[in-house]
């Protein structure tokens, strides 16, 4: 009876310690931040990414703008149909699509719940009425 008490206080004791160790690690350990604003080249379109609030939380979602314009004019794309697609880089988290929805000037925002702190890959698909190819470009995002 005594041995088994001894065994669970030494258990628990452990667990407590473990999660002590593994807080001030998280707090030592310098965390990957993810660019105010990333910028890609997709086909004919320069892409402008932003997190809010970055870094994101796997406790509240987070929201992904895009901003499509034309590289050559500089003018807004407002007639694109974006999607995002997630993908943990360490392992196999997927999310759903997400479709980014319009708010004008070019400008579309998309709500995604990261599941798991970590790095995460994000591709932007864009398509437009028409075009016979879509265009895409990757972006990391560092979710805490």
């Amino acid at each position: 009876m005594k041995r088994g008490l001894v065994v669970i206080t030494l258990g628990i004791a452990f667990l407590i310690l473990m999660t002590w160790i593994g807080t001030l690690l998280d707090s030592i350990v310098p965390h990957r931040v993810t660019a105010q604003v990333q910028t890609a080249q997709a086909g004919l379109y320069h892409l402008n990414f932003q997190v809010n609030p970055n870094p994101p939380a796997t406790s509240h979602p987070a929201t992904l703008s895009i901003q499509v314009v034309l590289s050559a004019s500089q003018q807004p794309i407002t007639n694109a149909h974006v999607t995002l697609m997630s993908n943990m880089e360490t392992m196999d988290m997927e999310l759903d699509q997400i479709d980014a929805q319009s708010q004008g000037n070019g400008i579309y925002l998309a709500s995604v719940q990261f599941s798991m702190s970590g790095a995460w890959q994000v591709q932007v698909v864009i398509s437009l009425p028409g075009a016979k190819q879509s265009v895409s470009a990757t972006f990391e995002v560092a979710v805490q």
